[in-house]
């Protein structure tokens, strides 16, 4: 399977990696793999779902190596639909991700630091 992570996201490729990109996503801020969607046509969606496939993380990181946000918030966008997972993109303000996520700033900083902590609040 991470061979197909890595055809999406084109991680497979040493000269991509130096090539910016609008979107990286990962499980961890240090470990961010580029995404091919210059446009946000749904690449994202399928990059996202691959790495929760393959890495199940509950924090999903996600960074622009440009000026241009707008596959970040798309992928933000996705990931607020899809649930299950909680969006980082330090690039844009806590109040703008929360907002995108339909919740109050306080709760959104409570889950990236405990994503579990609100998931269990939700559900009970």
């Amino acid at each position: 399977m991470f061979g197909f992570f890595k055809a999406l996201t084109g991680s497979g490729s040493a000269s991509r990696e130096q090539e910016p990109c609008n979107l990286r996503i990962g499980g961890h801020p240090e470990h961010l793999h580029p995404v091919d969607d210059p446009q946000g046509l749904g690449g994202y969606q399928l990059a996202i779902e691959a790495l929760i496939r393959d890495e199940s993380p509950e924090v999903i990181y996600l960074r622009s190596d440009t000026k241009n946000l707008s596959v970040v918030r798309k992928a933000l966008e996705y990931l607020s639909r899809i649930g299950g997972q909680v969006g980082v993109a330090d690039q844009l303000p806590d109040e703008e991700v929360a907002a995108i996520f339909g919740v109050d700033i306080r709760s959104y900083q409570s889950a990236v630091v405990n994503p579990q902590g609100d998931a269990a609040a939700y559900a009970g």
